[in-house]
């Protein structure tokens, strides 16, 4: 019994020298000082700003310390003009040693996957597009680069040649993405070929000259109108046919246009394009149509040389030729061209032989040698053998051809 008495006295003497510490140590809570600094003796209220939720950064606040960044966004960035936190949704992540810089930056391919192809060439955006920031600005770029991306170009330049294909991509794209425009090398000042009148602009080029990768495929609709072939170029030929087309009025002219017949610039069509064999003799091709209509432009005007073979002019006179030809007659050693130098044109009997008969007579059958003579591919009366005849000279130079020559 003494024992526990003992035993419990010992644990409440214990119990109230505890009380009596923590009591204390509470007391000197409340009422002990801190040691501070100067700076802060007085201590400042609590900010009300850990009331707020804070919204996300605004462009504004990462551009107040990426002064540098912003300003070639602003400049350069064009469709890359985003909000920062559209690509960059985890910032500030980069730690030499733990994270990488490759991996702390976006990824192009999450946006853009991979426009140019798969090769591993075209797949490090970074060897061209060096700088996210001013996405089209290719400092780096070189001539051989461009084919990475743009392979069609090249094929096109080499299909089909021109100077064009002499230079390099960085000649006339001096930074990527730049449309040069055609006159500054194509003009007075730029010492290049041009035939353009009045103000020339890329979309008055490109009408006819489809893409500069292929200059001399020239093409354009079939309505275009003729004014403007003959009005656009200084190259004279152009407009010396318009006012040959013009000036014969042909239906070449009024029921056509120049690229109806020249449906690729340079092009001389056939006439059988538009034009059959009918009324003409059988087998013709371009080269014997051109005999006669010596200029297209001015179809109606035919003209032959004094020495094309009759034969020619029988192709489509069939029966006038064989008359002449069985008529034995002197007239039968001439050409055709001889007397009718133009199509359609009937000369004169008198041309080459004067009045030979007087004026009298010849008046008495109404001027006409025909009356008693017939048709000159079937002339009647023959001369007595050893007899003569007084030609002009015009019809002497006829006999002349005729005989020295022996065009038949």
């Amino acid at each position: 019994m003494r024992n526990k008495i003992k035993t419990s006295s010992i644990f409440g003497s214990i119990f109230c020298l505890l009380a009596a510490m923590l009591l204390s140590t509470s007391v000197y809570a409340r009422t002990g000082k801190v040691d501070l600094t100067d700076k802060i003796k007085t201590v400042p209220p609590r900010p009300a700003l850990f009331d707020k939720n804070i919204q996300p950064l605004r462009v504004e606040q990462c551009a107040q310390c990426h002064i540098a960044v912003f300003k070639k966004l602003k400049a350069q960035g064009h469709r890359h003009q985003k909000k920062c936190t559209f690509c960059h949704e985890v910032y500030h992540t980069y730690a030499p040693g733990k994270v990488a810089y490759k991996d702390a930056i976006p990824k192009c391919a999450d946006c853009h996957g991979h426009p140019h192809g798969e090769k591993p060439l075209v797949t490090n955006c970074h060897g061209c597009h060096s700088n996210a920031h001013t996405p089209l600005n290719l400092p780096n770029i070189t001539a051989d680069m461009c084919v990475n991306c743009h392979a069609n170009p090249p094929k096109q330049l080499k299909a089909f040649p021109s100077k064009h294909t002499k230079l390099a991509c960085t000649d006339c794209h001096t930074s990527h993405g730049f449309i040069p425009n055609c006159v500054d090398c194509h003009s007075k000042a730029g010492g290049k070929p041009f035939h353009i009148k009045g103000k020339q602009t890329n979309k008055l080029c490109l009408s006819c000259h489809t893409s500069p990768h292929t200059p001399l495929k020239i093409s354009y609709d079939e309505d275009t109108p003729k004014e403007l072939c003959a009005n656009c170029h200084i190259n004279p030929s152009h407009a010396r046919v318009y006012a040959t087309l013009k000036k014969a009025n042909s239906a070449h002219f009024t029921d056509n246009t120049c690229a109806g017949c020249h449906d690729e610039h340079g092009k001389i069509p056939s006439c059988f394009k538009c034009h059959d064999e009918d009324g003409h003799r059988a087998g013709l091709k371009t080269a014997d149509c051109l005999g006669c209509h010596t200029n297209p432009h001015d179809p109606l005007n035919i003209t032959f040389k004094p020495t094309v073979p009759k034969k020619i002019c029988g192709g489509c006179h069939t029966k006038v030729y064989k008359t002449l030809m069985a008529s034995k007659t002197r007239h039968t050693n001439q050409t055709c061209a001889f007397c009718h130098p133009k199509h359609g044109q009937i000369p004169t009997c008198q041309k080459c032989h004067g009045v030979p008969h007087g004026a009298a007579m010849l008046k008495q059958f109404g001027g006409k040698c025909g009356a008693c003579h017939g048709i000159a591919h079937k002339v009647k009366g023959k001369m007595k053998p050893g007899g003569k005849i007084d030609l002009t000279p015009a019809g002497q130079k006829g006999m002349l051809t005729a005989f020295k020559k022996a065009v038949k």
